[in-house]
């Protein structure tokens, strides 16, 4: 099988928080969330879990997160709280992301759960592209505060919350991103020999 376009399509993948309608249709997210369900999955958990958050109720969730923030004894500077509100303005769609905690596991430790998590969502990322659209992933609206999960319908107790997807029709061009050499982070392992 030729795999050389998919493979320049994912090697050209980079973040974009700046997105603006339309978002990828019903369908289109369909393939997408379904995307997510291709990620590792040790004992077949299913754990991810998603809220659809559209563009008429975003302004809603801004309301949520700074407040739930500044009620946590956070700081949000009020050009913070501007620069937010201007960015998600144009934010047609927000994945929030989330994983039910399969609770003392001796089979799947936590860390697989959370690694098969940040697989889905990278299969989510990568969909996005593939269909044309941007997304970016943000740990910010109140991702650490009790209030916001569990608004979203994700307790502290069951649910580890990861953030949110904005997703869009990128507003700007990005050029390539200026990525590293791969090799100056992987290395071949040989055996020590064995003492004589």
């Amino acid at each position: 099988m030729h795999t050389s376009q998919p493979l320049d399509a994912l090697l050209s993948r980079r973040s974009q928080k700046l997105v603006q309608a339309p978002a990828p249709d019903a369908a289109q997210l369909t393939q997408i969330l379904q995307a997510a369900a291709c990620a590792p999955d040790h004992s077949a958990l299913r754990a991810w879990r998603f809220a659809l958050i559209e563009q008429a109720d975003i302004a809603a969730l801004a309301d949520l997160a700074i407040n739930a923030t500044r009620q946590s004894g956070r700081e949000i500077t009020p050009e913070k709280e501007k620069n937010m509100r201007t960015w998600l303005a144009q934010v047609p769609l927000l994945i929030a992301l989330a994983y039910k905690i399969s609770h003392d596991n001796a089979k799947v430790p936590e860390i697989e759960q959370t690694l098969s998590m940040g697989a889905a969502v990278m299969n989510i990322q990568n969909a996005i592209h593939l269909l044309g659209f941007a997304s970016y992933w943000s740990t910010g609206l109140g991702t650490y505060t009790d209030v916001v999960p569990e608004a979203l319908g994700f307790d502290g107790l069951d649910y580890r919350f990861v953030g949110f997807l904005a997703v869009g029709t990128p507003i700007t061009t990005a050029g390539p991103a200026q990525r590293p050499d791969v090799m100056s982070f992987t290395h071949v392992w040989k055996p020590t020999p064995a003492r004589q």
